[in-house]
């Protein structure tokens, strides 16, 4: 078991999921959100290979279209 930050919120999940494992179950849609890992931006491509590891930070934000 490790333990994650999520949007701010202390939490434990039972292995380490890959990034995108994790957006999904939490029954968020991945091409809706972008995604912060320990303060740098993931790209979308790389959530399937990259794990959440203990004591990682992870916040997802509304990705936003705009000009």
């Amino acid at each position: 078991m490790i333990t994650i930050k999520f949007n701010g919120l202390q939490e434990e999940v039972g292995h380490n999921p890959s990034l995108l494992q994790l957006i999904e179950s939490k029954e968020i849609n991945p091409k809706a959100v972008a995604l912060v890992l320990n303060e740098q931006v993931v790209p979308r491509s790389r959530w399937a290979q990259i794990e959440c590891q203990d004591s990682d930070k992870i916040d997802i934000f509304s990705a936003v279209a705009g000009g």
